[in-house]
């Protein structure tokens, strides 16, 4: 091979790591002006879901259970925040 062929192969393998972070970078800023809407959109959706001390930490303290009925039945499914600690606890007494 020509000495030109050996630049151009050494030319694109040359800083081969840094030419790869950079296409990460393109890759992220663009896709990250999507992260103000979905970001919302998915805690908005997936809320029931999340246990009750991240509720309550997502709502910064606000979150309490909704009020149920004294009688019912308070499962291991609830956490100990629900069942002893909320305005309302499940389980009023220890």
């Amino acid at each position: 091979m020509t000495r030109a062929v050996y630049y151009k192969l050494w030319a694109s393998t040359a800083n081969w790591q840094q030419r790869k972070y950079y296409g990460w970078y393109q890759v992220w800023s663009r896709l990250s002006v999507w992260g103000f809407a979905t970001v919302p959109a998915a805690a908005w959706y997936t809320f029931g879901w999340w246990s009750d001390e991240w509720k309550k930490t997502a709502t910064l303290g606000m979150y309490e259970p909704p009020l149920q009925h004294w009688d019912t039945n308070m499962t291991n499914a609830r956490s100990d925040y629900v069942k002893f600690h909320a305005k309302y606890p499940g389980i009023p007494y220890k």
